[in-house]
């Protein structure tokens, strides 16, 4: 018998980030759709602590919930996470049983976006390159956010497994003069260049510099929308920027789809993937995904769709809850 979902009884679901963080509860609607209600969302320098956080939310929406479901970034072990770009511990220690909750469950955030994407509904993505998904085959989740977050979700039977890995710390691969000569800038001050450092939002500045340096011009801090803006207004420098990073994002997208055979499609996730996307479908990033010799057929097949639906984590994070509580049923065909 096919057990049906479990999440009759709303749970508080959070999302966890280095900026902010966002709460909702989480619940299966009449169509077993996982909706989320109450959502709510800070900075999190409001707070010194996230027990303050969840304190804030629960007095504001007047909610008692008895099990919560975090997404967070950065690893998470043994029932502990430290995150990556705030100075927070999170244990499950620590929440179980504050503010009458009972059942605490802690995910990575790339984890949560990738549990997200059978969730979801086809107006939740963008269409990036067109293609063909085969059904029952491993769908890849990555992109570009503060890091490069690279997972795989898994039909397994009637659920889905997500496979997390640490694709983003990938060697750099360049494939022109250009992004030789900046790989080779990179190498005088790091032994080890990853994807990660060429196309998150944590590694800008770094490309950035090199790029200046390669100009012969000095280096000038911008913002990522201020070196967008210079992009598009044709400053030389910042269009290099922008063009070795769709390139990079999207090279490693068609490495991942052959080694991971990734032939039920592609999922670009975070924030930068969402602020760059119209750069990834120009002619030559898209060239770097699907040109691949002798296998680029394979490639090409594979459908990419931008994840767009911001309360992906959140989705999740609840979506996880489920399947370690009870293994809640595979929905459906995956919509991508």
């Amino acid at each position: 018998m096919i057990q049906k979902p479990t999440l009759e009884v709303p749970i508080l679901v959070g999302d966890v980030g280095g900026t902010n963080v966002r709460f909702g509860l989480a619940h299966r609607d009449e169509a077993e759709h996982l909706a989320i209600e109450a959502f709510s969302g800070w900075p999190g320098n409001d707070f010194p602590t996230l027990r303050g956080a969840i304190g804030h939310y629960l007095e504001r929406s007047d909610v008692a919930p008895t099990a919560i479901s975090l997404a967070v970034a950065g690893p998470v072990a043994d029932g502990m996470a430290r995150l990556t770009n705030r100075d927070w511990s999170i244990s499950v220690s620590d929440l179980d049983g504050f503010d009458g909750i009972d059942n605490v469950a802690l995910f990575n955030d790339f984890e949560a976006m990738a549990r997200s994407v059978p969730e979801m509904s086809a107006q939740d993505f963008k269409l990036v390159h067109d293609g063909q998904s085969i059904p029952d085959e491993p769908i890849l989740v990555a992109g570009p956010g503060t890091g490069f977050g690279v997972s795989f979700i898994i039909p397994d039977g009637d659920t889905w497994r997500v496979m997390n890995t640490e694709g983003g710390h990938q060697a750099y691969s360049p494939r022109s003069p250009v992004e030789c000569e900046i790989l080779d800038i990179l190498h005088q001050d790091y032994d080890f260049v990853s994807l990660e450092m060429i196309s998150s939002g944590s590694g800008l500045d770094l490309v950035h510099r090199a790029v200046s340096r390669r100009h012969g011009v000095p280096y000038e801090h911008m913002s990522p929308a201020e070196l967008r803006k210079c992009a598009d207004d044709g400053n030389p420098v910042c269009v290099e920027v922008c063009d070795i990073r769709a390139a990079a994002t999207m090279g490693a997208i068609g490495d991942l789809v052959l080694s991971g055979g990734a032939r039920g499609g592609v999922v670009l996730a975070g924030g930068v993937s969402e602020r760059m996307c119209d750069l990834f479908m120009q002619p030559e990033p898209m060239a770097r995904y699907y040109n691949r010799g002798p296998s680029t057929d394979y490639v090409k097949n594979v459908p990419v769709r931008l994840l767009i639906n911001p309360m992906a984590p959140l989705i999740g994070a609840a979506a996880l809850f489920e399947d370690r509580s009870h293994k809640s049923p595979r929905s459906g065909k995956s919509c991508i």
